[in-house]
């Protein structure tokens, strides 16, 4: 697995950014650059592409020299690449938040938020004693109550509450709720 650093901006939203190698930046290095605004470094290369190509001689040794040039070139890019971006993230008023490791990107967005999710949880149950919200069962399901309202309205809410009650009866008879009064098989579907 990757690192990332996950930077964030309060307009812009959240980005990660992979610490260290950067294959793109190796094999499309110019393009890499374009591709994620990093100008100063897209004119550079270019300059270089076109300096090259006039002072170095269209020799066999021209090229040797050329070729060893921009190897350099690809493997310095692709070293330095995503820490000179996330340094232009942080100049267009990004801040860093954290590393996380992950497989890609959106993992790492994905692993960061989930951890901002779980903090955010950690700290309202702390500032409620560590007591379980009320409208949360010991399982971990939610009834939305809106959804909980729409049904009274709609008259499917006693219905609900009916074959809750009769799913409670029939797990009391022992059998799991396969047979009996409720009619029911054992996925808990309707047999009628």
């Amino acid at each position: 697995m990757a690192s990332f650093r996950i930077l964030t901006h309060p307009e812009h939203g959240t980005r990660a950014v992979k610490i260290g190698w950067s294959w793109p930046a190796f094999f499309f290095g110019l393009f890499w650059a374009l591709y994620k605004r990093m100008w100063l470094l897209a004119a550079s290369l270019f300059g270089f592409i076109v300096l090259s190509s006039v002072f170095i001689p269209a020799t066999q040794g021209g090229q040797l020299i050329s070729n060893i040039l921009f190897l350099g070139l690809n493997l310095t890019i692709s070293l330095k690449g995503n820490l000179w971006y996330a340094s232009l993230l942080e100049t267009q008023g990004y801040q860093e938040q954290a590393q996380v490791s992950a497989r890609n990107p959106d993992d790492a967005l994905a692993v960061y938020a989930n951890s901002q999710k779980a903090s955010a949880a950690d700290i309202r149950d702390h500032e409620q004693g560590g007591a379980r919200s009320q409208d949360q069962d010991p399982w971990g399901d939610q009834r939305d109550e809106r959804e909980t309202e729409r049904e009274r309205k709609d008259g499917r809410g006693d219905r609900v509450e009916r074959d809750e009650k009769d799913e409670r009866d029939d797990d009391d008879n022992g059998d799991g709720g396969s047979s009996g009064k409720g009619g029911r098989n054992a996925t808990g579907t309707f047999i009628g």
